[in-house]
């Protein structure tokens, strides 16, 4: 497309000027267009996509504080339980004896069963391997020995009673003797191993 330079000589000054003043608004309306206004979208959109990857951030980020603090509840009540569950089998000493404390929970159950307690021994005290790294808390096994008597149904219901009601308690050892002036009832030697506390070690 050509201009004839002489036509726009011809055209009126005032007209000339207002042609004039329209083609430079027009190129100062497309610098705008294209120097700002689309830069200006652009730098809008990226901002609107960021954003949105922060909003999701966040909620993941949120999701993750709330499953946090679900697991630590879950955590201190598996703590608290394994707390009660050792301190239900545990034994510490009663008036220096751990024979004496392992006969006062037994007591109860040979009431129960109808075993008598003539005697109660306390045997050598087992450690226990130390893993590795080893616990600040050391545990062992301290042995027990029961002597009493009663029918095989009260000795076997004695044992059976015990372990139900403390699961960390095991059977070591039993002995059933006859008894030839009372067929009916026997003397029945019985160990049984608690587990302990050991040694407590300082932290490194």
């Amino acid at each position: 497309m050509s201009v004839d330079l002489s036509t726009l000589k011809n055209i009126s000054p005032p007209l000339r000027n207002a042609i004039l003043i329209s083609v430079v608004s027009l190129l100062t309306s497309l610098a705008v267009i294209f120097l700002g206004v689309l830069p200006a979208r652009a730098r809008l959109y990226a901002a609107r996509s960021e954003i949105a990857g922060l909003k999701i951030t966040v909620s993941n980020v949120q999701s993750e504080v709330a499953g946090t603090t679900q697991q630590k509840a879950k955590t201190a009540a598996a703590a608290a339980e394994r707390d009660a569950f050792i301190a239900s089998g545990v034994i510490e000493p009663l008036l220096g004896s751990f024979a004496m404390r392992g006969k006062s929970l037994l007591d109860p159950i040979a009431q129960q069963t109808g075993f008598t307690v003539n005697g109660v021994k306390e045997l050598p005290f087992i450690p226990l391997q130390v893993p590795s790294p080893a616990p600040l808390q050391l545990y062992g096994r301290q042995p027990v020995e029961f002597t009493g008597q009663g029918s095989y149904t009260q000795i076997t219901a004695f044992v059976s009673c015990t372990e139900a009601a403390l699961p960390l308690v095991s059977l070591s050892s039993i002995t059933i003797l006859s008894q030839p002036q009372t067929p009916e009832s026997h003397k029945a030697i019985i160990t049984f191993e608690w587990p302990v506390k050991g040694e407590k070690r300082s932290k490194p």
